[in-house]
């Protein structure tokens, strides 16, 4: 008996889907996959040359690689939970969707990595999709498609696919503004709400999301967009999390401060901070990675949302201001350049400026160089 896999054509009718928003998904799967196949070689060359695993497994050349900093954290929770006891206390700090999601695609796929490597990849080609559906809304397609390859070769991009929780993260806060931009408001709460359960920064999603309701519904925004009311439910889960593994809410807070190095400070003072240090310390890799690359991460979030001021939409502004503020709100940011994934105004704001066809070049090389550079750093020094 023949056995015919569905193709595309049929395919279409079930998922419904516009030919527009066809071109949307596949221009998001084939420019993933091209990212895939990249750092796969990436990966393979900087553990044969670099780290020097001559006589390794290709498989145990890629784990060894793929599978590094944060990431074995998140794949432990995925396989045991949260627990009161041992190291594994201090993985309360990080939220629990992406764990489990890995969980739940570990039914399927008998690999804790690869699970988490189909959940980031899957939400990522969705974030993607999103992403131009969104932009799609306010320009043509030709800009929404920039908005996609700058996301997508944004330096720090390939932490959208390795075993970390930016692709899933981006996914919701994408899916619920889009949802509440065509006033689908049960589902812009909803993703809001499991936004929050997957990053603290969701929380920027409750005044940005408040303001497009108003913005929208004016004074029928209560009764209409009540549903905006779930989004910081996922946050308040993730506390009632804390309270029952550890028996109190706020536990997470000690544990940045006390194991992680991280506690509460004013967001200005991320930025005096490093700009003392690159006063002070000898020129040296930690001093550049740390501070030198906060400094400049943050200029450059600042001046793109400057630039759009007059007319990125006040939602986008919202979300991004707030975004930045609750990761300049945080000591000891080793990472700042990876946590500028979240901010998705940013890649509508160089879509704008990439229609100038020297600046989209300038922006798709610049990039793609310094992913490359990034990606070497990541697998050999540092986790960001």
């Amino acid at each position: 008996m023949e056995i015919r896999l569905p193709s595309v054509e049929m395919l279409k009718p079930r998922l419904r889907l516009r030919e527009e928003q066809w071109r949307f998904l596949w221009r998001a799967l084939l420019l993933a996959l091209g990212v895939w196949v990249g750092l796969l070689l990436a990966s393979y060359v900087i553990g044969l040359i670099i780290i020097g695993r001559e006589n390794a497994h290709l498989a145990d050349i890629l784990l060894e690689v793929l599978n590094r900093w944060d990431a074995p954290h998140y794949l432990r929770i995925a396989e045991v939970g949260y627990r009161a006891e041992g190291e594994d206390r201090l993985f309360i700090v990080f939220f629990p969707l992406y764990p489990l999601a890995i969980r739940i695609v570990h039914f399927v796929i008998p690999s804790y990595l690869v699970s988490a490597l189909v959940v980031s990849s899957l939400a990522t080609v969705a974030a993607g999709f999103l992403l131009q559906a969104l932009a799609r809304l306010d320009v043509d397609e030709e800009e929404a498609n920039r908005s996609l390859w700058y996301f997508f070769l944004f330096p720090t991009a390939y932490f959208l696919f390795l075993p970390y929780t930016e692709g899933l993260f981006v996914a919701l806060v994408l899916g619920s503004f889009l949802a509440a931009r065509r006033g689908r408001w049960t589902w812009s709460g909803t993703l809001g709400m499991l936004a929050c359960a997957t990053r603290m920064q969701g929380l920027a999603l409750v005044p940005a999301l408040a303001f497009e309701a108003v913005w929208q519904e004016r004074w029928r925004a209560p009764l209409r967009a009540f549903w905006l009311l779930l989004v910081p439910v996922g946050f308040v889960a993730y506390l009632g999390l804390n309270w029952v593994v550890l028996g109190n809410p706020l536990e997470f807070v000690e544990i940045q401060r006390d194991h992680w190095n991280h506690s509460a400070i004013w967001p200005w003072e991320s930025l005096t901070d490093a700009l003392r240090h690159i006063g002070s310390d000898p020129p040296g890799p930690y001093r550049t990675t740390v501070f030198e690359f906060r400094l400049a991460s943050i200029a450059l979030a600042a001046l793109l949302l400057i630039s759009a001021a007059r007319w990125l939409r006040p939602s986008y502004q919202i979300y991004a201001w707030a975004g930045l503020i609750f990761l300049m709100s945080a000591s000891f940011q080793i990472s700042m350049p990876r946590y500028l994934l979240v901010v998705f105004p940013l890649f509508l704001v160089m879509a704008r400026l990439g229609r100038t066809e020297a600046v989209h070049q300038v922006f798709l090389a610049g990039s793609a160089v310094l992913m490359g550079s990034l990606f070497v750093i990541y697998a050999t020094r540092f986790g960001f």
